[in-house]
């Protein structure tokens, strides 16, 4: 969320000082990319370490021994079955083609929408976004009406997550690479310093701040805590369709698909 915020004020001084940089390039894209990317594999050694040291605290504690350990863990894995390699490569293969022929129409839907429809560019991003986390969102609505709180609760960071960590770096490095090698002179590159991607940077800071403060306090989400987050949300929302709406220099939808998820 630092880096978001940084990365939104340098943005921000850039726009205010007249600087002749507007854009980035395929380079900060991709390096951009990269050190979300490590970040991400830096959050996950971490928590796998930390829960490694409290099993091994417990354990310590309730003075197991190795044969009690092994048993232990074969009661907490017997649920989880096991798939066999050629199954896993043919779901991913399946996956990505479904991705490719998905992306195809989502594009369309896109380009439709703001040249055919003359809808906002945020606003169109919205209402992907809101298909694309169509699963997400069934899963906090049973979860909160079950009173399953801390799984409501860990669902949404983890979304929140995999798209800040996994989902927007790939797209930051996957347009570098097209802008700098397979078509630069695209008409949507490059990605311009436009209103709605700083606010969107800028932004980054008070959700996951926000969110974090919550998890700290062990909330679950209850009606001031919502209001909280659905305030800083539709704040963003409102300005970012009313003010971040103009067109000009392209390719802030693919920034701004991410963030409107996060809610």
């Amino acid at each position: 969320m630092g880096l978001g915020f940084i990365l939104g004020l340098v943005l921000l001084v850039f726009e205010a000082s007249e600087h002749p940089k507007r854009s980035f390039e395929a380079g900060e894209l991709i390096a951009l990319g990269l050190l979300l990317f490590a970040i991400f594999g830096v959050y996950l050694y971490k928590l796998m370490k930390s829960y490694a040291s409290e099993e091994e605290e417990v354990q310590e504690t309730l003075g197991l021994t190795e044969e009690q350990v092994e048993q232990r863990k074969a009661l907490v894995y017997e649920s989880v079955d096991t798939s066999p390699l050629p199954r896993i490569v043919g779901l991913f293969l399946l996956g990505v083609g479904g991705s490719f022929a998905g992306g195809e129409r989502v594009a369309a839907f896109a380009e439709e929408s703001i040249r055919g429809l003359g809808l906002n560019p945020v606003l169109a991003a919205l209402i992907l976004a809101a298909f694309a986390g169509m699963s997400e969102y069934v899963i906090l609505w049973r979860a909160h009406r079950n009173r399953q709180y801390r799984i409501a609760l860990a669902n949404a960071f983890g979304g929140i997550t995999q798209l800040m960590y996994l989902v927007l770096p790939f797209t930051l490095v996957a347009v570098g690479v097209y802008q700098g090698w397979i078509n630069p002179s695209h008409a949507e590159l490059p990605i311009h310093f436009t209103l709605a991607n700083i606010l969107l940077l800028l932004f980054l800071f008070p959700t996951f701040f926000v969110l974090e403060a919550l998890l700290e306090k062990d909330h679950t989400l209850d009606i001031l805590d919502t209001a909280i987050m659905a305030g800083i949300f539709l704040l963003l929302i409102v300005l970012l369709v009313v003010y971040g709406g103009n067109a000009e220099g392209g390719g802030q939808a693919c920034i701004a698909a991410a963030l409107p998820r996060t809610g």
